[in-house]
């Protein structure tokens, strides 16, 4: 029976990043905010923490009016855990595609950290999110130094999609 729950809470986390992604192509601000907790905490790659839903929704209002216009987001999920009954974290990588790119550039990839909590209806929502550019020369650098500081994994198992 837990087994089965865990089965249909992931599909529900999935699909709620899978809701995430497709507000984002849709520049839904409303949408895509909905995705999160009224008191989340949402750390963009630059590093501007965002709090709440209210900040998240106009933070991304400006950004499809701007810098991410006409953009998509391709997302991978690494791992999906439960901490708890009613929290998971999603760790996974994220790129924004440009007009005209169906695949991410090397350099354009982000790792994600997410943390999902079951709200007392039973739905799912994230309540923090964690966005940051990957640094390829900066780990490889770092794991011929000591391999421990990459976590101790193959160049090929830290590059993988």
């Amino acid at each position: 029976m837990q087994e089965d729950a865990h089965a249909t809470d992931a599909s529900a986390v999935t699909a709620l990043l899978h809701r995430l992604v497709s507000t984002w192509e849709k520049a839904d601000a409303e949408g895509y905010a909905d995705c999160f907790t009224d008191d989340a905490d949402y750390v963009t790659f630059t590093g501007t923490h965002l709090s709440g839903r209210r900040q998240i929704v106009d933070c991304h209002d400006a950004l499809w009016q701007t810098f991410q216009k006409d953009t998509r987001l391709h997302q991978t999920i690494r791992s999906l855990r439960f901490v708890a009954e009613d929290v998971a974290v999603v760790v996974g990588r994220g790129a924004v595609l440009k007009v005209g790119r169906s695949t991410p550039k090397p350099r354009d990839w982000k790792v994600q950290t997410l943390v999902a909590a079951r709200q007392s209806d039973g739905t799912w929502k994230f309540t923090a999110f964690q966005n940051t550019r990957h640094r390829r020369l900066f780990e490889r650098i770092a794991a011929r130094k000591d391999p421990r500081l990459t976590g101790g994994r193959a160049d090929s198992e830290r590059h993988g999609p």
